[in-house]
């Protein structure tokens, strides 16, 4: 009974922690991810940015008249195992901030991979949720068509990245804790 009494009163105190945490996000990040779906390919990839809690509700959010939104991930590795690390010489995107959920409603992206020498590829892509088209083209360094794909992105996944942190280190704390009872 004393060791049940001891689990519930631990969980509680986790989960006001966690709400706790959740609270003091409404100051932090926004992250906001979605897969990047090719008509011929299915899901080749991911797009994750970031925005700040301030920059909520302001309207539309365009980094090309110098609104602050971060790149934090661009990946084609679904398609590529090695289309995860891109030297980025253009990256745009827009969204509209009253509504965070809709997700990414431009973006255009025009990169080379890194690390293949010779064998290095470009890429550009460019997706437009207002006209709903989008395309990825893939390029040799001598400016050959390598693959080509109609591409859209998926269901926009936000959140807010101080949660995460919380949430992450509540299971490492969990798991210190069961790692401590058990020797």
């Amino acid at each position: 009974m004393k060791s049940i009494t001891k689990l519930i009163s631990k969980s509680l105190f986790a989960i006001t922690l966690m709400f706790a945490t959740s609270f003091a996000a409404n100051a932090g990040l926004i992250n906001i991810k979605q897969d990047i779906i090719g008509d011929f390919y299915g899901k080749i990839g991911s797009i994750e940015i970031q925005i700040d809690n301030s920059q909520l509700n302001t309207g539309i959010l365009d980094t090309a008249f110098g609104d602050s939104i971060t790149l934090i991930n661009f990946n084609l590795s679904d398609l590529y195992s090695w289309g995860d690390v891109f030297n980025v010489f253009l990256f745009e995107v827009v969204i509209d901030s009253d509504n965070i959920f809709a997700g990414i409603e431009f973006f255009e992206f025009d990169g080379d991979d890194v690390g293949f020498g010779p064998f290095t590829w470009s890429y550009q892509m460019i997706f437009d949720d207002a006209f709903g088209f989008g395309f990825l083209e893939v390029f040799d360094l001598d400016g050959n068509l390598v693959d080509f794909d109609s591409i859209s992105l998926g269901a926009a996944q936000v959140v807010s990245a101080p949660s995460t942190i919380a949430l992450f280190t509540l299971a490492m704390g969990a798991l210190l804790f069961r790692r401590r009872r058990i020797v």
